[in-house]
């Protein structure tokens, strides 16, 4: 056999022998290691074939030939003319993933890392929303202990008593000792002074720190009513609305009234009303009350006559003078004028003793006699 063929036998055999190296060490998950690199015996011997070639492939793992020389103490050959295992450029190591595994794995980090960062931030905003909650809790809960003892009702100004006291309007507050500006019902306490007889409009509003506030707009009377009862007779106080609120000895002095006659309530008790066709003369008599000198007080009665459920007319009797004015349930000031100068007229005529009364009604004065009556 020739040399090189002898050369190529024993070269098939270190490869087949590397190869089957390299698939255990792939099995076993490890790297394999590397072939054995023959050292000449003599540095001055020429190599042979195979030498030369296991040299060649062999010295291109860096630090082999060294590693190995220094395991057994010797210095590694040299070939003439050939660089040693030290002087051969070192080979890049070959690279474990290529640019496109690389790219696609920086993405998935970087989605991955953005994802951890968003559940981080929402767990952040959710334990700042849970902070505040119980913060705002806590002060709720302070204010609403706080809040009633601070405000806690200790004083009561009532504007606008005339007829009342302030003793009825407190009464009708309904206050407690745990009553507080916070708790009250303002609108409760309004009604509640409301059903005071005496009290038109009531207002009741707040004043920190404890302090209620009532503003009252009492019943005003323009007229009374006699009404009899157990223990005799006595005087109820009519408002423009036609409320008889009150006796009229419980009210301070409204100078004087027009006395309405004719008019009968069944068991008496203040805040009862008159008919809803009254309200109109009522409303009258009070605007005739504010002029001065007011000619209603020139009549000391004024009669009302029933003529239906929903009308009635009026017969009004002067003072010092005998002969009656009959008119309709409206007064006026030109009517009550016109009646008087009529009267006074009348005075001064023969035979005005037999005039029965003077009749108004029907725009055209009718005088009314004993015996017969002339237009």
């Amino acid at each position: 056999m020739f040399p090189e063929e002898t050369a190529m036998a024993e070269l098939l055999t270190l490869a087949k022998s590397a190869s089957a190296r390299a698939a255990a060490a792939a099995k076993a998950g490890r790297a394999p290691a590397p072939a054995p690199i023959k050292l000449l015996k003599d540095q001055g011997e020429r190599p042979n074939y195979l030498e030369r070639s296991t040299i060649r492939r062999e010295t291109a793992i860096p630090g082999a030939a060294g590693a190995k020389a220094r395991t057994s103490g010797a210095q590694p050959a040299s070939v003439p003319g050939k660089p040693t295992a030290k002087q051969l450029p070192r080979q890049k190591p070959a690279k474990l993933y290529d640019q496109k595994a690389a790219s696609i794995a920086k993405t998935v980090a970087a989605r991955d890392q953005a994802a951890s960062g968003t559940r981080k931030k929402g767990l952040s905003d959710n334990a700042k929303l849970a902070l505040a909650f119980t913060l705002l809790a806590c002060i709720g809960a302070a204010l609403y202990v706080s809040i009633p003892e601070v405000t806690r009702v200790a004083k009561v100004s009532v504007l606008g008593m005339a007829n009342t006291t302030e003793k009825e309007i407190v009464d009708a507050l309904g206050l407690t000792p745990e009553s507080s500006l916070a708790n009250v019902n303002l609108r409760t306490m309004e009604a509640s002074i409301l059903a005071n007889p005496k009290v038109a409009a009531a207002h009741v509003r707040r004043a920190l720190p404890d302090k209620l506030v009532v503003e009252l707009a009492e019943r005003k009377a323009v007229a009374c009513v006699l009404v009899t009862e157990e223990i005799g007779t006595k005087s109820i106080a009519i408002d423009a609305d036609g409320v008889a609120f009150a006796y009229m000895d419980s009210i301070v002095d409204s100078g004087r009234l027009p006395v309405l006659s004719g008019i009968r309530f069944e068991r008496f008790a203040p805040g009862q009303r008159l008919p809803e066709y009254l309200r109109p003369l009522l409303r009258d008599i009070a605007e005739l009350s504010k002029e001065t000198p007011s000619p209603l007080e020139a009549f000391s009665e004024i009669k009302i006559e029933k003529i239906s459920d929903s009308e009635a007319e009026l017969l009004l009797f002067p003072s010092g003078k005998t002969v009656p004015i009959r008119m309709p349930a409206r007064l006026t000031k030109a009517s009550l004028s016109s009646a008087l100068l009529v009267l006074d007229i009348l005075a001064g005529r023969q035979g005005a003793e037999n005039v029965d009364e003077i009749d108004f009604r029907t725009g055209t004065i009718v005088y009314r006699t004993k015996e017969a009556q002339a237009g």
